[in-house]
């Protein structure tokens, strides 16, 4: 990273690092002194004792040849990821069996060539790549040797805000470095990711962080982590880590089968929120918000719409996005789902079919066309005709925003899909679809940005949010 750069500020939030720093640590050499402290009944002794259990678990990761580790998100306002081209760099690690098997971070050694570790007593391995899982970050490593220390493996699940939490890992190449803080929240969604529920903090995390674990007062390792939250640089108190019941369940199926099977029905969606409820006659933020079906997919093929609204899936209560999320990713392929769905103030039922998760569809492009003047503050054009224009997905291109559109962060080239529930296909169609919204009513608008969509609320008065898709990934995700 240069001079320059560091000057501008710009954020270095998730963590495959430049060796800034390094040496021999002395940690292993005062571990015992340590755990003797733990017995005096100082404030802050659990944390003592629980690093020093963990800490000969703990690894570096030294990456050589590192083709693509983190890409810099286009908006600084979303957790962002470290640079391109790292012909060196550090991460951290966590030996997790006995048998050589290490979890760390997949952005931190994709692409390398050569991947090593380096033990508490200064011992190096060479690693091998079992596996990895981009969706969740996870990555498999394996070294030759035996009889390794491991760490203690808790449940993220029973994590609650404000509980005492620890990280440890190698910031800048700083090995061994240890900074505690609390839970802000369990789980948390991030504009930026991928749609996994993830731990927030405020533990201080640097580059090189990344893949190190996160434990609890009892040194019990709860999740793994992974990126910083900073809108301008710097440390902002808010961090996130990949929760370890979902790390480790990755981790088995890379050991076992080398990747990762998902369910899939070919649908995208999005967490409901408070303010985007009222908009679909719903008073309680519980159920997935469908974004997009994918052709000929099995959502499809069952009538899934965008705009629906999934309640529950295999069961008669409303069911939080997670759990839903959770629900079809963990169906096996070719088995049926009951989904229970919302659509028009109606409750549905339909039967899916689950097949596997495939690559990710293309981005597409949006264009310029002459514009019209609609509610929201917003200018509106039709794309036919427009060269370079994808007519997959029907819409209208957004060509200025101002006021209410303005403040819930829609902009230029942003493609505006469905108003509510109601698909816009013209500039007709976006009439009728307002015809009857009141100026008290909140409004639910489904905008595409790249290849990302995302269901924007509009409300009445007030200050907005601004949960747009952001780059080419988003909070809106693939439906398992």
């Amino acid at each position: 990273m240069s001079a320059a750069t560091l000057a501008r500020g710009v954020i270095v939030a998730a963590f495959g690092a430049f060796a800034l720093a390094g040496g021999t640590s002395t940690w292993s050499q005062t571990r015992s002194s340590c755990l003797e402290r733990t017995s005096s009944g100082l404030q802050g002794s659990d944390f003592v004792a629980a690093a020093a259990r963990q800490s000969p678990a703990v690894v570096s990761v030294t990456v050589a040849g590192t083709g693509n580790d983190w890409v810099a998100a286009s908006d600084q306002r979303a957790p962002t990821q470290w640079g391109r081209g790292v012909e060196r760099g550090f991460a951290s690690g966590f030996i997790f069996r006995r048998d050589g098997y290490i979890l760390t971070s997949a952005h931190a050694v994709t692409g390398a060539q050569a991947i090593s570790i380096v033990t508490e007593d200064q011992r190096r391995f060479d690693a091998e790549v079992v596996g990895i899982d981009r969706r969740t970050d996870v990555a498999l490593l394996r070294v030759a040797a035996s009889d390794l220390p491991v760490v203690t493996v808790g449940r993220s699940s029973e994590l609650c805000p404000g509980e005492w939490v620890a990280a440890m890992g190698a910031p800048f190449g700083f090995e061994r470095s240890v900074t505690a803080g609390v839970v802000s929240a369990n789980p948390r969604y991030v504009s930026g990711g991928s749609g996994v529920p993830l731990i927030q903090t405020d533990v201080a995390l640097n580059p090189g962080n990344s893949g190190g674990p996160l434990f609890d007062e009892r040194g019990r390792v709860v999740g793994m982590n992974s990126m910083a939250y900073s809108p301008g640089g710097g440390y902002s108190g808010m961090s996130f880590s990949l929760p370890i019941d979902t790390a480790m369940h990755i981790a088995d199926e890379l050991r076992i089968t080398g990747r990762v099977m998902r369910g899939h029905i070919g649908a995208r969606i999005q967490p409901l929120t408070v303010e985007l409820a009222p908009a679909f006659g719903l008073d309680t933020a519980l159920g997935a918000l469908v974004v997009r079906v994918d052709p000929d997919s099995p959502a499809e093929l069952a009538g899934l719409r965008s705009g629906d609204v999934v309640l529950a899936v295999d069961g008669a209560a409303a069911m939080p996005y997670a759990d839903i999320q959770d629900r079809v990713a963990g169906a096996r392929k070719g088995s049926l789902l009951a989904l229970k769905v919302w659509r028009h103030k109606t409750p549905l039922t339909m039967q899916v079919g689950v097949a596997e998760i495939p690559p990710d569809l293309a981005p597409r492009l949006a264009a310029r066309a002459l514009p019209q003047e609609t509610r929201f503050g917003l200018e509106l054009s039709e794309r036919k005709g427009v060269l370079g224009i994808s007519l997959l997905d029907p819409g209208l291109v957004v060509q200025s925003a101002s006021g209410s559109a303005q403040r819930a962060g829609l902009r230029y080239g942003d493609m505006l899909i469905a108003v509510n529930d109601v698909q816009v296909a013209g500039l007709a169609d976006f009439d009728a679809a307002i015809q009857s919204i009141r100026e008290s009513d909140t409004v639910a608008l489904l905008v595409m940005r790249g290849s990302a969509r995302s269901y924007v609320p509009i409300l009445p008065r007030g200050p907005q949010r601004a949960p747009v898709a952001r780059g080419a990934s988003d909070a809106t995700v693939r439906m398992p």
